[in-house]
C-alpha cells in the first residue's frame, strides 16, 4: 500500500467524495461488492482499506491491484466520510461510472425504459428485478435518477454491474431508436390498459415506465404502441414503481411464461 491516509480532510479523500456526490465515481461498498466489480470487468480505479476497522479481505484488494486499482491504507475515520456503511466495511473503492451505448441495445427482447423516475431507491429496485427477469438492458431519460448513486446502488444489489444501462437519453431520441429496431413500445399505465399477459411473447418490446408522480411524458405517450395496466383494488390509486415494474417483469419473463404453462 501507499502512504497511509488518516485525516478525512486530505485532498484526496475530499475529491474522492466530491466525486461520488455528483455521480462521477461508482462507490464500491466492501469487498463482496468489490469481487462482483471485478467479476462483472468493472475495475476500481482505487481501493481505500482501513485495516484498523476490521480485519481487511486481503484476496479482495489483491486481485484489484492486480487488475490495476491503486490500494491505499486509510483510517476509519477516513473511510466514515466515504462510505455509510464505514463502521462495517473494511474496503470502499471508487471505479469508473459504466457506461453503455444505446445501440448496444438493439435486438435484445426486452428493455425498460425509465422516465423521469427521481426516486434512487426505486431506479436501484427495478434494476434488480430486471436481472431477475431478464430485461437485457435499461434506458434512462434525463432527469432519472442515477443507478450509480450509494443508495440506488446499494438498492439495485450489485444489478446495475451486470445490466446494461444507457443514460440520458432524450425521450424523442428514445423513440427514433425504438422505431429503428422495430420494437414494440408499450408504457405502463395506471388505468386503461390491456392486462399484462395481453404483451406475453412481443419481442422485441420496450417497455416505459413514468414517474409515480407525472406519468409517462408526452413524446412517450404519443408514440405508445400499446398501454399495459396491472389490476389492483379499488381502494388503490397506483402502485410503487419499483413494484409495478417488478410485476410486469415477471408476467413478461419467457422463463416464468414457460413455467406458468
Amino acid at each position: 500500500m501507499s502512504v497511509r491516509i488518516d485525516s478525512p480532510s486530505n485532498p484526496r479523500i475530499a475529491a474522492a467524495a466530491r466525486a461520488v456526490r455528483e455521480g462521477e465515481a461508482l462507490l464500491l461498498e466492501g469487498a463482496r461488492t468489490l469481487e462482483d466489480a471485478l467479476d462483472a470487468g468493472v475495475v476500481p480505479d482505487v481501493v481505500f482499506a482501513a485495516p484498523d476497522l476490521v480485519p481487511v479481505d486481503a484476496s479482495a484488494a489483491e486481485r484489484a491491484r492486480e487488475a490495476g486499482a491503486a490500494v491505499v491504507e486509510v483510517s476509519a475515520r477516513v473511510l466514515a466520510r466515504l462510505s455509510e456503511l464505514g463502521s462495517t466495511r473494511a474496503l470502499v473503492s471508487l471505479a469508473p461510472v459504466p457506461s453503455a451505448a444505446l445501440g448496444s441495445l438493439s435486438g435484445v427482447p426486452l428493455v425498460l425504459l425509465l422516465d423521469g423516475l427521481q426516486d434512487p431507491a426505486n431506479v436501484g429496485a427495478i434494476l434488480r428485478a430486471a436481472e431477475a427477469f431478464g430485461a437485457g438492458g435499461v434506458i434512462l431519460t434525463p432527469g432519472t435518477a442515477s443507478p450509480y448513486a450509494p443508495k440506488a446502488f446499494r438498492a439495485s444489489a450489485g444489478s446495475a454491474l451486470r445490466v446494461p444501462v444507457v443514460r440520458n437519453v432524450l425521450s424523442t431520441d428514445a423513440v427514433r431508436w425504438v422505431r429503428s429496431t422495430g420494437a414494440l413500445l408499450a408504457g405502463a399505465d395506471a388505468h386503461g390498459g390491456e392486462g399484462p399477459g395481453a404483451l406475453e411473447g412481443a419481442a422485441p418490446l420496450v417497455l416505459a415506465i413514468g414517474s409515480e408522480g407525472h406519468g409517462l411524458s408526452a413524446p412517450l405517450v404519443a408514440a405508445l404502441d400499446r398501454r399495459v395496466t396491472i389490476p389492483v383494488s379499488p381502494r388503490v390509486e397506483s402502485l410503487n414503481a419499483a413494484v409495478a415494474t417488478g410485476i410486469l417483469l415477471y408476467a413478461l419473463s419467457p422463463k416464468t411464461s414457460a413455467e406458468k404453462r
